[in-house]
Order: C-alpha cells, then structure tokens, then sequence
C-alpha cells in the first residue's frame, strides 16, 4: 500500500494549524479522503466564527465541503461523519442545519458531545468521503 497523500487547503490548514492543532486538513488513501475535524471558520479570512450554534454549523459544514471540493469531492460523497458539540443540547439545531445540507442522503454519523475546546466554539465535524 502506498503512503497516504497530504493535501494542503488553503485558508483552512493554516486555520487549524493557527489553533495548534499538529494536524492535516485532508488525507487521501485508498481511495478515501480524511478529514480532520472542522472547526466553524470564516473561509474569507480562517477566523474562527462564534456565536449561534446553527452560524458555527454552517461553518464547519463550509469548511468540510471546501476541503472535498480542493480535493474534487463534495458533500454528497461523504459516507460517514462524525460531529463533536460541547452540550447534547446543541444537537437540535445541528441537526437541521445538517439535514438540510446533506439532500442527497444522510452519511453515517456518530455524535458526541466533549468537553469545551480552550477555544470559543461549540463544534466541530469530521468526515470520511469518497475521492
């Protein structure tokens, strides 16, 4: 097996690698790209963007489908996601921000709620697609 392929996505690695985070923003390997968990950024400037649990969302669903589409995949090709919020109670208004952005099909998801991060938001998704 050949050794995974680190794609660099502007704006976003350097946003995460801003956090601290040791990280890639995307890996392809057998035929599968790997995301690192996408905190909710501003792909204009890779701030991190706070507020309303449905704008951090949207975000980190904005990140993740910029990163497939450097990589010439979408959302509609992710077959699992997995989707850490800070309070079990923030997972209605995820989902419908989620369901609204996943139209062709829902991926398999796990979703857990973690201790806050020592940064200011609330959420973070990740997710396996097909290259």
């Amino acid at each position: 097996m050949s050794a995974p392929e680190i794609i660099e996505v502007p704006v976003v690695s350097e946003a995460i690698r801003r956090l601290g985070a040791p990280t890639s923003a995307l890996v392809r390997a057998g035929g599968l790209l790997f995301t690192c968990g996408m905190p909710p950024l501003d792909l204009a400037t890779g701030a991190i963007v706070g507020g309303p649990i449905e704008v951090q969302a949207e975000c980190s669903l904005d990140a993740l489908a910029f990163a497939l589409a450097h990589a010439g995949s979408s959302l509609d090709r992710v077959v699992k996601a997995t989707v850490f919020v800070t309070d079990p109670a923030l997972m209605g208004p995820v989902n419908r921000i989620y369901a609204a952005r996943f139209t062709g099909g829902f991926p398999a998801r796990t979703s857990a709620a973690i201790k806050p991060w020592s940064q200011p938001f609330d959420i973070e998704i990740e997710c396996v697609a097909m290259a």
